[in-house]
C-alpha cells in the first residue's frame, strides 16, 4: 500500500511540473487554480436537490423560484471563488542565509491584477505555518512565509499552496506553486574540538591574536573593504564625514590555522561539512585567521565577516559545484 501510495504523489508532482512548472515568478489563471464545492458546498448542492424534487411534487412555483434562484447564487459564487485568485502574481524574493534545520523566512510579493481584489488568501507550506492575507486592486503585498529546512544547498522549497473560499465558503479554490526562492542552506554546525591540519586537537591555536577588546595593536586607519566587521568601522571619522574607513589591527600572521577536509577521515561527507562548520564558526568568534580546505577548493587564511561568508557558502555548496559528494 506505501509503494502504491509513493508512486500516485511520484505521478502528481511530474504532472504538477508539466501543468504549473518551477519559476521565480508565476500569474495565476485557469491552468494553474483548481476549484471544487467544499463540505458545506455539497450539503448545499444536497439542498437544492430537495428543494427541486419537493417543488416537481407538489407543483409549487415558489420554491421553484427558490430552487433556481439559490443555484444561481451557487453559480455566481462559484465564478467568484474562481475569479479570486485568477490574475494574482505569485513572485519569489531573495531570503538571507540560514543553518540546515532552522526555519527560514522566505519572501513572498503578492501583485493583484488590475481592477480587481483578492480577498481571505491563506498561504502556506506543508506542515508550517500559514497566513491569511488580502492583496487590494494593483497592490503589491510582501509576505515572509516560514518553511524549515532540512538540507543544506541552495534551498529546494517544497510547493506553496494557495487556498481561497471567497465569498460564500461553497467552493474552495486553490493552486499549488514551486517558486524559485533564491536561498542557500548552510550545514547544520556541529560542535566539537579542533582538529588542525599539522594533527594538533584543542580550543588552543598558539599565537592567536587576543580577543580581548584593546589588547590588539592599532595600526592605523585604511580604506573599507568588503567584509570588514561592524566593530572594525571607524564611527567616528565617519560621522565628522570623513568617508568609510576601517580599524586596522596588527594580526600576528604566524596565528593561522588551516580547517583541513583530510583531518575528518574517515568521516561521513555531511558530518565533515557539518564539523567545518562549526569549527569556522568557533574560530571566527574567537578571532583566529583561518583557511579552509575542500576538495578541489582551497579558501585562503583571513578573519573577517565576508571570508566567514565565503566560508560557509562553499561548505553549502560542496557537491553542488562539481566537487565530490
Amino acid at each position: 500500500m506505501t509503494s502504491l501510495t509513493g508512486r500516485w504523489r511520484e505521478r502528481w508532482k511530474r504532472w504538477l511540473d508539466r501543468r504549473i512548472p518551477p519559476a521565480p515568478q508565476v500569474t495565476l489563471n485557469h491552468k494553474s487554480i483548481f476549484i471544487l464545492p467544499t463540505r458545506t458546498g455539497f450539503l448545499f448542492t444536497l439542498l437544492l436537490i430537495v428543494l427541486l424534487l419537493t417543488a416537481i411534487n407538489y407543483q409549487n412555483s415558489l420554491i421553484y423560484g427558490l430552487t433556481f434562484w439559490l443555484f444561481s447564487v451557487s453559480l455566481a459564487a462559484m465564478m467568484f471563488t474562481f475569479r479570486n485568485l485568477s490574475g494574482l502574481t505569485l513572485a519569489a524574493g531573495r531570503a538571507y542565509p540560514c543553518f540546515a534545520g532552522d526555519v527560514i523566512e522566505l519572501p513572498l510579493r503578492l501583485t493583484a491584477a488590475k481592477k480587481r481584489y483578492h480577498e481571505a488568501l491563506l498561504l502556506g507550506f506543508p506542515d508550517n505555518p500559514s497566513q491569511l492575507t488580502d492583496v487590494d486592486t494593483a497592490q503589491t503585498r510582501t509576505l515572509a512565509l516560514s518553511f524549515r529546512t532540512a538540507k543544506r544547498g541552495p534551498l529546494q522549497a517544497e510547493r506553496l499552496r494557495l487556498d481561497s473560499r471567497f465569498p460564500l465558503g461553497l467552493f474552495n479554490t486553490w493552486t499549488w506553486v514551486k517558486l524559485d526562492f533564491n536561498a542557500l542552506v548552510y550545514p547544520r554546525p556541529e560542535t566539537v574540538p579542533f582538529v588542525f591540519a599539522n594533527g594538533e586537537q584543542g580550543d588552543q591555536l598558539i599565537g592567536a591574536p587576543s580577543t580581548v577588546s584593546g589588547q590588539q595593536d592599532f595600526q592605523g586607519l585604511r580604506n573599507y573593504q568588503p567584509g570588514d566587521s561592524m566593530r572594525q568601522i571607524a564611527w567616528k571619522q565617519l560621522a565628522r564625514g570623513k568617508g568609510l574607513v576601517s580599524k586596522d589591527f596588527d594580526h600576528d600572521e604566524g596565528a593561522t590555522c588551516w580547517l583541513d577536509w583530510d583531518v575528518l577521515a574517515p568521516q561521513t561527507t555531511e558530518v565533515r561539512l557539518s564539523r567545518l562548520c562549526g569549527w569556522v564558526l568557533q574560530a571566527h568568534q574567537l578571532g583566529w585567521r583561518y583557511g579552509l580546505r575542500l576538495p578541489g577548493k582551497d579558501i585562503a587564511p583571513d578573519h573577517s565577516d565576508g571570508h566567514r561568508d565565503r566560508c560557509l557558502e562553499a561548505l553549502a555548496l560542496h557537491g553542488f559545484d562539481g566537487g565530490e559528494r
